[in-house]
């Protein structure tokens, strides 16, 4: 239910105020000395040189109160010995999907104040150079969904990759909500653009029909395709597909290496004790998004 969350490199932070360094090379321009060398005997001259830029994110709190009656704990529960012991097992699970849900969420940073909690940046907020909204004749339009738009074409989704690619990027993998996925899907599949009946190949053998599509192996390198029923979906009036659907969504674009989780604070399960009849705890985790550049990811919506 978590694939960005359990897969995603874990990193120490050491403040609520996290930030990190990015730098660019050099552009490669037209002159002399950048395609045919220096003149011999040249003078020196100062090259333009450009400062690292510095990224933050804030770090979000997330908790999660437990209490049980002495009574919840001691009856037979018919299938754990300690139902304490399953709600906080419940608790850490519930916990990582609140954080992939902010991962894809439409968050901006937030540093929070007296009685207002601090907010991280999400993907969405973090991505702005390599974005793209999916058009209806194989390539990417511009601007915002309109009534023909939502559908994602293979075409679309080779331009995005290509224009990552020309931005320095190599992504290993295309995180989709459900009904995206069901597009990816029908990729290739005749009759897919005139809404006939589709074709696909059938395993004798194994007795299986093949209508899935895992990985892409593009031009640009082997893409998983990532079902995450977190990320945002969005209703859209264009027709689709049989094998697709008429609601579409958002896809992340994203190499693993580059967006990781900074944790100022691991979950943790915390005893307060007794109190009275009941015994409480509570489970808390403090971290942000550590996206180390955003040009390395791409975003389709």
């Amino acid at each position: 239910d978590t694939p960005f969350v359990s897969q995603a490199p874990k990193v120490g932070c050491r403040h609520i105020y996290h930030q990190w360094l990015t730098d660019n090379l050099a552009a490669i321009g037209t002159a002399p000395n950048d395609l045919t060398g220096a003149i011999e005997g040249a003078d020196w001259s100062l090259d333009t040189m450009s400062a690292p830029a510095r990224v933050w994110d804030v770090t979000t709190i997330r908790p999660k109160d437990l209490g049980l009656s002495e009574s919840q704990r001691s009856v037979d529960t018919a299938g754990f010995a300690d139902q304490y012991a399953y709600e906080v097992q419940k608790a850490t699970k519930e916990l990582a999907v609140k954080l992939e849900r902010c991962v894809f969420g439409a968050l901006s940073s937030a540093t929070g104040a007296s009685g207002v909690a601090r907010v991280m940046k999400g993907l969405q907020a973090f991505i702005v150079t390599n974005t793209a909204v999916a058009g209806t004749n194989g390539g990417i339009a511009t601007g915002t969904r309109g009534s023909n738009d939502g559908v994602v074409s293979v075409g679309d989704f080779n331009d995005m990759l290509n224009t990552i690619y020309s931005a320095g990027g190599n992504p290993e993998q295309v995180y989709v909500s459900p009904k995206v996925k069901r597009q990816v899907s029908a990729f290739g599949v005749p009759g897919a653009s005139s809404g006939q009946p589709h074709a696909r190949n059938i395993a004798a053998v194994d007795k299986k029909l093949v209508g899935a599509i895992d990985f892409y192996d593009s031009d640009f390198g082997l893409i998983q395709v990532v079902l995450d029923r977190w990320v945002p979906e969005s209703t859209n009036t264009s027709t689709a597909t049989a094998s697709a659907t008429n609601q579409g969504g958002e896809m992340f674009f994203l190499s693993r290496a580059i967006n990781r989780l900074a944790w100022l604070r691991p979950v943790h399960h915390e005893l307060i004790g007794k109190r009275g009849d009941s015994v409480a705890g509570f489970l808390v985790g403090e971290c942000t998004l550590e996206v180390l550049s955003e040009k390395a990811n791409g975003r389709i919506l």
